[in-house]
């Protein structure tokens, strides 16, 4: 794996004047690598995949309006098509016309919104661990965690100014790279400490913010939107994910016009972390043929 420069970082107003940072990884060919990445952590997860040689075009990420370092939203829009118009305008600042997109985790709802939105411009899709609008039915029917969140960030955020302080002295203590690896959340291929960055990054969120914008995107998640996205996807999942479940994303594959799907049986949600040579060669081989 080579050794990944820190990207450019620049501040583009979006089209209510929040301020969204804007980050660029350099590449050398191919059209660019639009990241749309999970609620809450920082671009962290994505660098091992960014050091793979399988990665030569251009990558570009942001950061969710509110958190970490764009600034306060200027309006209340805190749902998926503000941070569509967010990414756009990121897009637009850069000089980019079409792109393909990597979408990891909860960043799946704004990459079916960009895509759906903007269907002359998205080349091609990968969705990583990503789940669509399961909804509660899908909870009770599967046994499926997932469609609780929603309903537990609206809860959680009413909490959150109490949660936060303990939340952030938890994942700050140096043992928790151990707790991480023993709770079987993550496969044993993972870098933990790259796992504890994750974590760190998520924690350092304003957390009522972030619950409230995981409610209005992931909330808003309707099946029925799926059939809208024109461009091919690849969905990448992993077999030990409890998040995104193989059957979840086989319904998401169902509703896509374009779809193919490849498990990494091993991988569970942190999959980036843990098949990053994997990852970067399946995606630059599914981009490079559309």
């Amino acid at each position: 794996m080579s050794v990944v420069s820190p990207p450019t970082t620049e501040r583009v107003a979006s089209f209510d004047g929040t301020e969204i940072a804007a980050h660029h990884w350099s590449g050398s060919d191919g059209v660019p690598l639009l990241i749309v990445n999970a609620i809450g952590p920082d671009h962290s997860a994505w660098r091992q995949v960014f050091g793979q040689p399988e990665r030569t075009r251009p990558a570009i990420g942001w950061d969710y309006r509110g958190l970490h370092s764009s600034g306060a939203p200027a309006s209340d829009r805190l749902d998926a098509p503000a941070h569509c118009e967010d990414a756009i305008a990121v897009l637009e600042a850069a000089g980019v016309s079409d792109f393909v997109i990597a979408a990891w985790s909860t960043g799946t709802r704004v990459a079916v919104e960009i895509a759906r939105t903007h269907p002359e411009r998205v080349r091609g899709i990968c969705f990583v661990c990503g789940g669509f609008g399961s909804g509660l039915l899908g909870m009770l029917r599967h046994l499926e965690v997932a469609p609780l969140f929603p309903l537990g960030a609206a809860i959680g955020k009413h909490f959150a100014s109490a949660l936060e302080g303990p939340f952030r002295a938890f994942v700050s203590r140096p043992e928790i790279a151990g707790v991480v690896r023993q709770s079987g959340v993550i496969g044993p291929t993972a870098d933990v400490d790259s796992i504890v960055e994750v974590l760190q990054s998520f924690a350092a969120c304003d957390l009522r913010r972030l619950l409230t914008i995981y409610e209005r995107v992931v909330g808003s998640s309707d099946p029925r939107v799926l059939p809208e996205v024109q461009a091919p996807a690849l969905l990448v999942g992993g077999g030990r994910d409890r998040f995104a479940t193989s059957r979840m994303m086989d319904d998401m594959a169902r509703r896509l016009p374009a779809a193919e799907k490849v498990v990494y049986e091993q991988a569970s949600h942190f999959l980036p972390l843990e098949y990053p040579a994997r990852l970067a060669a399946d995606m630059e081989g599914w981009f490079s043929d559309l």
